[in-house]
């Protein structure tokens, strides 16, 4: 296994217990996410550019939504970048609505290690919908 998939998977580690801070040591400091469900709809959608923006991503997903289940699966490296799929569930809090969301996850990495980009694409239409009141 690469030190790039292992990085990802402890990312993911991170993840499920919350450990934004855990997250953030294995970022580059200009690191950018990308989430493809509508930002017009959706607090933690579209880009967040730096570690700040990041910590804002992180923030607006964990207090609009609950997460049920999170499934990464799929681990494999292509030209330096890991790719995976992820299985997301949960509920949008302020709506009490659910979603189910199958997405690719996509991650590079600087030379030093570190992840400099992720990028979630699919089909993120249940969570918009979950959104609309």
């Amino acid at each position: 296994m690469s030190n790039n998939i292992k990085t990802v998977q402890a990312i993911y580690a991170c993840f499920a217990k919350g450990d934004v801070p855990g997250i953030l040591s294995r970022c580059a400091d200009n690191v950018s996410f990308f989430n493809g469900s509508d930002p017009a709809v959706s607090p933690f959608g579209g880009l967040f550019k730096g570690k700040k923006e990041v910590i804002r991503f992180f923030t607006a997903l964990g207090t609009t939504t609950q997460t049920l289940n999170f499934v990464p699966s799929n681990f494999r490296e292509e030209n330096g970048k890991v790719i995976n799929e992820v299985q997301h569930d949960g509920i949008v809090t302020i709506t009490g609505k659910s979603f189910s969301v199958k997405a690719q996850f996509t991650w590079e990495f600087n030379e030093a290690g570190l992840a400099l980009d992720w990028k979630g694409t699919g089909n993120f239409s249940s969570i918009n919908q979950a959104f609309s009141k």
